[in-house]
C-alpha cells in the first residue's frame, strides 16, 4: 500500500497511481484535486480493476471536516429521532 501526503497531485501523483494501478498495490492520497481524480479515473480504472489496486483519492485532509459534519449529524439524528 502506498499512503501520498504530497502535492501538488497533478504533478507529482499520477506516476506512482499507474505504478499501482499495473502492479495492484492499493494507493490512498489526501488530495482535493478533483481534476486530476477524474483524470487517473479515465486512465487507470481498467488496469487497477484487472489488477486488484484499490486507489482511493480525497481521503484525509481535504474532507476530514466534511466527514466529521456528517457523522456528527447523523449522530444527532439517531439520537434525537431513533
Amino acid at each position: 500500500m502506498i499512503i501520498n501526503t504530497a502535492g501538488p497531485f497533478d504533478k507529482f501523483g499520477s506516476f506512482i497511481v499507474g505504478l499501482c494501478a499495473a502492479n495492484g498495490t492499493h494507493y490512498v492520497d489526501i488530495t482535493g484535486e478533483a481534476a486530476w481524480v477524474r483524470q487517473m479515473i479515465e486512465q487507470y480504472d481498467e488496469l487497477a480493476v484487472q489488477s486488484g489496486s484499490r486507489i482511493i483519492n480525497c481521503c484525509g485532509f481535504d474532507c476530514i471536516p466534511w466527514d466529521l459534519l456528517t457523522w456528527n449529524a447523523n449522530d444527532l439524528m439517531l439520537k434525537n429521532h431513533s
